[in-house]
């Protein structure tokens, strides 16, 4: 068996370093919370740490005969890079990274890649994720510029022919996953969500900034298990498939958690085994760890986190065996709109808390609702929220009675939500089929269609239980 290589976030914990040199960890990484650059997370969620306190870091990490990488990876610097101050400022800064003896930097952008690679030949040069390397093609422009790895778009995690075909084209760089990203697949929001990240963790930016992306994100996953099977994180146990096809180094992200954290996590892909809740090792699935809400100088954050626990994610790892397998010939981008194996799984190895979880995401789309509106701005002009107007349907009376049974087995707090929703879509229903009657037709279809992911199999039960034909 090959010996796995680590490359490791750091959240400036002094204890880290010589409990991470008695793991196969390679190199550690990480960057003051503000810099001119500016990363992938947003300073304020970060430990601080002075110019001082990074160079005996990075002493003490040499001491333990591992490298140190500084990150210097945001996707955009507001094109200060061309004001000739600024870019004083940047070289400046540059220096000092290259004088306190770091042995790497991970950038995003052209421009820094060939500036260092130009001025600052012994920094070796590793490419970010948020630089989006999903092909071959686009490896090889990296490579050309002096790249020595490439941490390729998380989206290709488990997309095997091409992660093969890149190391393989690739002759003096090497393809280092991440492993713990918790991030949707084709993620919608990952783009803008990296954009605002840099901005809110550069010194010369304004740093103030709503996560919407955040928000958004965990609506999306504790509505539907599925999005978190298809998330793109890698199972300790499925490290040797990806040695298989060459890669042999990996990377473990989370700057902004815990030392307990970081370190477990470090384990489990060291010994390629964790029989508990992947949720324990992999980012993008608890946003109120360390109470991240509590930090956020914006507030927005603090009434949805709040309840994040309450929802009770868990992803099985010890019911995931063979999951991998499926990925090595299925084209994702492609097909998944017409393959169900993700849902599966999860019905097999994910659960939540049926009310914590409903009470959560009503959570996020009340905060949400309020950022869109307007009234998280002050504009008192925006448009409110609508009552229920009267339609003039009328329900058959039977079909009438099977709805508000159905409607109280939900919690009590969420039966008016139930009623006015799933009602509204019957009558919806009824009107698309030009009938002035909601029957039974039309409230299967609605609970069908306004029912979430996680209850979908209840919901189902119990309409086949009341002779329905699902």
């Amino acid at each position: 068996m090959i010996n796995v290589q680590l490359t490791v976030a750091t959240n400036w914990d002094p204890v880290l370093i010589e409990k991470l040199a008695k793991f196969p960890v390679k190199d550690i990484y990480g960057c003051a919370p503000y810099n001119p650059v500016g990363g992938g997370r947003p300073g304020y969620i970060l430990r601080d740490a002075s110019k001082e306190a990074i160079e005996e870091y990075i002493k003490q990490i040499h001491n333990h005969k591992m490298q140190f990488t500084y990150l210097l990876n945001a996707p955009c610097m507001s094109n200060m890079e061309y004001d000739r101050e600024f870019y004083r400022s940047l070289i400046n800064y540059i220096q000092w990274i290259s004088d306190i003896g770091t042995d790497n930097v991970v950038l995003t952008t052209p421009f820094l890649v060939q500036t260092i690679r130009e001025q600052f030949p012994k920094l070796k040069i590793r490419i970010s994720t948020i630089a989006h390397v999903n092909s071959v093609n686009r490896a090889k422009f990296y490579e050309a510029m002096g790249a020595s790895e490439i941490t390729p778009d998380t989206m290709i995690n488990r997309d095997f022919r091409t992660l093969e075909k890149m190391q393989k084209a690739l002759k003096k760089c090497a393809v280092v996953p991440i492993v713990t990203d918790g991030c949707l697949f084709q993620c919608p929001f990952r783009l803008y969500h990296y954009n605002c990240l840099g901005h809110a963790s550069q010194t010369q930016s304004n740093r103030f900034y709503i996560d919407i992306s955040v928000l958004s994100c965990s609506a999306i996953k504790f509505s539907n298990p599925t999005e978190v099977i298809k998330c793109r994180w890698i199972r300790p146990e499925d490290i040797p498939q990806y040695e298989a096809i060459g890669i042999n180094k990996f990377k473990i992200a989370g700057r902004r958690m815990s030392a307990e954290w970081i370190l477990r996590s470090v384990k489990a892909f060291s010994e390629r085994k964790y029989e508990g809740n992947l949720v324990d090792i992999i980012e993008g699935f608890d946003m109120s760890f360390g109470n991240l809400q509590d930090k956020d100088p914006t507030l927005t954050f603090s009434k949805p986190l709040g309840k994040e626990g309450t929802a009770r994610l868990v992803i099985d790892n010890t019911k995931l065996n063979g999951f991998i397998n499926f990925f090595k010939e299925q084209n994702c981008n492609a097909m998944c709109d017409e393959c169900n194996y993700c849902e599966k799984w999860a019905q097999k190895a994910v659960t939540l808390d049926k009310a914590g979880a409903a009470s959560y995401v009503e959570s996020l789309k009340d905060s949400l609702n309020n950022i869109f509106s307007g009234r998280e701005f002050g504009i008192e002009t925006a448009k409110p929220k609508e009552k229920k107007k009267k339609t003039g349907l009328n329900w058959n009376p039977n079909t009438q009675n099977i709805f508000e049974e159905i409607v109280k087995l939900t919690p009590a707090e969420f039966q008016s939500i139930a009623r006015m929703a799933v009602g509204s879509l019957a009558e919806g229903n009824a009107r698309a089929r030009e009938s002035d009657t909601v029957e039974d037709q039309d409230m299967v279809k609605a609970f069908l269609e306004g029912t979430p992911g996680p209850f979908q199999g209840e919901m189902r039960e119990s309409l086949k239980k009341r002779g329905f034909q699902i």
